[in-house]
């Protein structure tokens, strides 16, 4: 909400604040609405999105006006390969909230990730191109100067909208799993106007150490997740908390914060699930060999 009403209000300035709370009551209003039925207003938005993304694109890419930038080694690449794989790494659990229900759920699964997998090299790239073509690193700087004004406001805005509106239901579905007496759409309201307050409080210009506590605690995760799902095929679905596999996991979390430390090519994630899912699989065996001894 911050990112977005900051970016919405250097297009139009009519104060960061009044952003928040009209994308805040955009968010409100998609909840209430519920999952549901927001099918066809969902489908609506999607389509007005990548039109208006094809737009951008056109623009930054074949408008022939771009400003080539010499560009500083401020953030080496294995750095930046961290900061952008912690909201795709966010975004795995999130996405478990809509295709547990799922008919078919390996096919709704794999559909989304190859999906989101697409869509993030392409707004990534969309990034770039957009830096090189005006020589900003401000996104309502980018847009300004590559003059989508209103269609750069829509798509700010809504995309803004859409993607909150997963994290607050998500937010909603964990607590009802959490503890069955809450309702998921009453928390997701709450969690939005928290949300919303909060955007218009608290200055949140830099979230880099945010993004790397996202990747100490979903890159382990995760990596248990795929080892004791696709390695070891074991099922922990009837167990309220698994000892071992909470262990495992803060191991990771201590590794990937000692992994910051160091600047590798490829990042801190990778290295990380590795040796956590290694753990996680080494631990697993044990454990088994000492059932077929028993």
């Amino acid at each position: 909400i911050y990112d977005g009403a900051l970016a919405a209000n250097g297009i139009a300035g009519v104060g960061a604040w009044l952003w928040c709370l009209v994308i805040g009551a955009l968010i409100l209003v998609w909840i209430l609405i519920g999952l549901t039925d927001l099918g066809r207003i969902n489908q609506v938005v999607m389509v007005l999105l990548f039109v208006l993304t094809l737009v951008m694109c056109k623009v930054i890419f074949f408008g022939g006006n771009g400003i080539m930038t010499a560009q500083d080694d401020s953030l080496s690449f294995g750095a930046a390969v961290e900061l952008a794989v912690a909201m795709p790494l966010s975004w795995l659990p999130l996405i478990s909230d809509y295709t547990r229900e799922a008919e078919k759920p390996f096919a709704a699964t794999l559909a989304s990730t190859v999906t989101y997998g697409v869509v993030s090299c392409w707004m990534y790239l969309i990034g770039m191109g957009a830096a090189i073509y005006t020589g900003q690193s401000d996104i309502a700087q980018i847009l300004l100067q590559a003059g989508l004004g209103v269609v750069g406001l829509l798509i700010v805005v809504f995309s803004t909208v859409t993607t909150t509106f997963l994290d607050a239901w998500s937010a909603g579905i964990s607590a009802e799993t959490i503890a069955p007496k809450f309702k998921g759409k009453q928390v997701a309201l709450i969690v939005t106007v928290i949300g919303t307050v909060g955007a218009i409080v608290f200055p949140m210009d830099d979230i880099t150490d945010f993004l790397y506590l996202i990747g100490s605690v979903f890159a382990p995760m995760i990596a248990v997740q795929i080892a004791d799902a696709f390695i070891l095929h074991s099922d922990a679905s009837a167990k309220e908390l698994s000892a071992s596999r909470m262990i495992i996991w803060l191991v990771g979390f201590v590794i990937y914060r000692i992994l910051m430390n160091i600047d590798f090519v490829l990042g801190n994630t990778l290295p990380d699930m590795l040796i956590t899912m290694f753990i996680t699989v080494v631990w697993g065996l044990c454990v088994e060999k000492n059932k077929s001894k028993a």
